[in-house]
């Protein structure tokens, strides 16, 4: 007659129950443990703050301009002339235009056209202070041949055309609008000057430079922004765009080859 109770599986009726089979395969039935997960790499190397940016952009402009400043001033002094010859004649004119109705609205015509074309001329001429300073990162010494060659000039001037445009409308519009173009574009001159990118693609790289490293760039404005208010003091008549002129120019340059992660020319 069959046991009523029979003995479960892995007990022992003497010593009772026993251990579960081992996994150990070796001494056991099972499969082997997983590896280990493999170790982490090394994470990347930190880029340079915005205060080492700016710091190093500093040093080396101050540097590159004492090393020829000569060729710096005499470029710069082009500007200058051009303005100062605006200011001049527009003076000239309105203390000759009579007190007359007519004699007033056409000294205001007068002053107004002459003010453009004044106005692009030293626009013109900056344009090769900023190239020098482009060739400058990269090894080439300033000389006057960057005020004569047209080397992407055409690409800088559309895109300078558009920046400018989009700044006014956007300053008309509430101010920080234009601030904000002002900002996001500010590298879109030197992609087209530099690399003779067009309008879009000068746009897209300036704004996504600008927003990868916003905090450099705002200490690059403030820099900026300063030199421009130094350079225009109403006691100074100008004369001290012969300095913040190329010098802006430079450390902005470098500023822009930096964040790229270019090599800036010693």
């Amino acid at each position: 007659m069959s046991d009523q109770n029979p003995t479960p599986p892995g007990d022992d009726p003497i010593f009772g129950e026993q251990p579960a089979a081992s996994n150990d395969p070796v001494f056991g039935g099972g499969t082997p443990p997983p590896p280990p997960p493999p170790p982490m790499p090394p994470a990347p190397p930190a880029g340079p703050g915005a205060g080492d940016t700016v710091g190093s952009a500093f040093s080396w402009a101050v540097a590159k301009f004492q090393e020829n400043i000569g060729i710096w001033i005499s470029l710069a002094a082009i500007v200058f002339a051009l303005n100062a010859a605006q200011t001049i004649i527009s003076r000239v004119i309105n203390n000759n235009s009579g007190t007359t109705t007519g004699g007033v609205f056409a000294g205001l015509g007068l002053t107004l056209v002459l003010g453009v074309v004044f106005g692009v001329l030293a626009w013109l001429a900056s344009i090769g202070v900023y190239r020098a300073a482009l060739r400058r990162s990269q090894g080439t010494q300033p000389s006057f041949d960057m005020l004569t060659t047209g080397e992407n000039l055409v690409p800088y001037i559309v895109v300078a055309i558009v920046y400018g445009i989009a700044t006014v409308v956007g300053l008309a519009l509430c101010i920080l609008p234009g601030v904000a173009v002002i900002f996001l574009f500010l590298f879109a001159p030197f992609f087209a000057l530099d690399k003779g990118q067009g309008v879009g693609e000068a746009l897209r790289n300036s704004y996504r430079l600008v927003t990868q490293n916003f905090g450099a760039v705002v200490l690059v404005a403030i820099v900026n922004i300063l030199a421009s208010i130094l350079g225009s003091l109403p006691f100074t008549f100008g004369l001290l765009t012969l300095v913040t002129l190329p010098f802006s120019a430079l450390f902005t340059v470098h500023a822009y080859r930096t964040l790229q992660n270019e090599t800036v020319a010693p």
